[in-house]
């Protein structure tokens, strides 16, 4: 398939994630913060049954096999999500995002530059630093225009 179709793919993959966070955040001011969590991915769960009842064709089973760290996924899930249910009221939707993507990319090009959890190496250059410092800088920028410095 087109790389086109794989980056629009995760931009609107990105989309949710920030629509996500204030519907997650109001429903935590709501029903508390676990409680919004814990709702989130129930309902996540209710889609994904779903969704494997029509198009899976893996195989679940297979979950037993597989080495133990693959079976984390979810758990870091809760921690990005909680993590945005309390910092998005306190930092606003705009800067909590900017810093989540700053930690995401970040961690990411590191995992691409050692080959981390079987995936390809690819190497660190110039550019995937300069982009996170200026990752870094967008951080400050917006965490300034939202508080002053």
């Amino acid at each position: 398939m087109d790389k086109f179709f794989y980056i629009l793919l995760v931009v609107i993959g990105g989309a949710a994630a920030a629509v996500q966070s204030p519907i997650n955040s109001g429903l935590g001011k709501r029903i508390g913060v676990f409680e919004g969590g814990l709702w989130s991915f129930l309902t996540g769960t209710l889609l994904l049954l779903l969704l494997v009842a029509v198009f899976g064709k893996g195989h679940l089973s297979a979950v037993t096999s597989v080495p133990k760290w693959q079976l984390l996924g979810g758990i870091l899930g809760v921690i990005a999500v909680v993590s945005m249910i309390v910092s998005a009221p306190q930092l606003g939707v705009g800067l909590a995002t900017v810093c989540i993507l700053f930690g995401q990319i970040t961690v990411a090009i590191l995992i691409d530059a050692l080959g981390l959890f079987g995936m390809e190496p690819i190497p660190l250059d110039y550019n995937r630093i300069i982009g996170v410092i200026l990752m870094l800088c967008g951080v400050f920028f917006v965490y300034r225009s939202r508080f002053g410095v």
